[in-house]
């Protein structure tokens, strides 16, 4: 039987979500945020599987705030992803590109206060009721 072929390359980049989160940086208002929270929904995402041991149980890498609450890190590509990791230890990284939705369905498996969006670049952090919204 023929293997499939990723339903998103290596090279993929969600480059509308890139945008979006872009423009809402530059001016926060109400309708940059609408077509964030739009963006978002689409297209893939990336997420960080750095240290799973296992191929059949992805684990996923989080983050903690400051005030020590889990964050899920999400990228809009694999450079995006790169750029959020000590250069040394950038050949280690593992990923896996996910549809959104997927990506997105993951805050809800834990307790989880926001995804972080590109946090090697832009950071961009939306809290957890406009994510399950």
């Amino acid at each position: 039987m023929a293997r499939r072929p990723p339903a998103f390359p290596k090279t993929y980049a969600n480059r509308p979500l890139r945008k979006a989160l872009e423009s809402f940086g530059a001016l926060p208002t109400r309708a940059t945020l609408d077509a964030l929270l739009a963006a978002m929904r689409t297209g893939g995402l990336v997420v960080d599987i750095t240290g799973t041991t296992d191929p059949a149980d992805p684990q996923l890498r989080t983050v903690l705030s400051t005030e020590g609450e889990l964050i899920l890190p999400l990228f809009t590509s694999l450079t995006e992803l790169r750029l959020a990791v000590p250069v040394a230890e950038r050949p280690g990284v593992k990923a896996l590109i996910i549809p959104a939705a997927d990506a997105l369905a993951f805050i809800e498996t834990a307790d989880f206060v926001a995804v972080q969006f590109d946090p090697g670049s832009l950071g961009q952090i939306v809290k957890r009721e406009f994510v399950v919204a």
